[in-house]
């Protein structure tokens, strides 16, 4: 377990990477991004002191799906691989609800977000419907 100081700018992790270790926020705040520093680009989360971020990547060891930059000089950051987080949660408990409050609010965002899509799918869906019928109606009107 080590502390670690970020300007503002600086990577701590990129999207793609293999993952072995989270972070918690001492100080400062971090900017996670999709798609960085491309077209693309897209803020998904501003995190701040007392959060923790990258968990996915440490209980999962899959590569990271965002890349999170640090947006305040001086954002100091604690990293923490599987046996510095078994440590770290003895001397501060109150950690894992802090993970696991995080992941079930991001599994209720991309629910939420999942349902919208898939609402705006079949209103799209009827729409054309509604379209495909009255163009064959009137299709069938003009052609007789």
């Amino acid at each position: 377990m080590k502390e670690i100081t970020f300007n503002k700018g600086q990577i701590v992790f990129c999207q793609g990477e293999n993952a072995s270790v989270m972070y918690d926020i001492i100080s400062g705040k971090i900017g996670i991004y999709t798609d960085y520093q491309t077209d693309k680009e897209n803020k998904i989360a501003e995190l701040e002191a007392g959060e923790v971020f990258g968990e996915m990547g440490l209980i999962e060891y899959w590569p990271r799906s965002a890349t999170a930059v640090a947006l305040e000089d001086g954002t100091v950051l604690t990293e923490l691989g599987e046996e510095d987080l078994k440590e770290y949660l003895k001397d501060k408990p109150e950690k894992l609800l802090t993970v696991m409050r995080q992941l079930s609010r991001r599994i209720r965002e991309t629910t939420q977000n999942y349902v919208n899509v898939c609402r705006t799918v079949n209103e799209n869906r009827r729409t054309q419907e509604e379209l495909d019928k009255y163009a064959a109606l009137y299709t069938t009107y003009w052609m007789n």
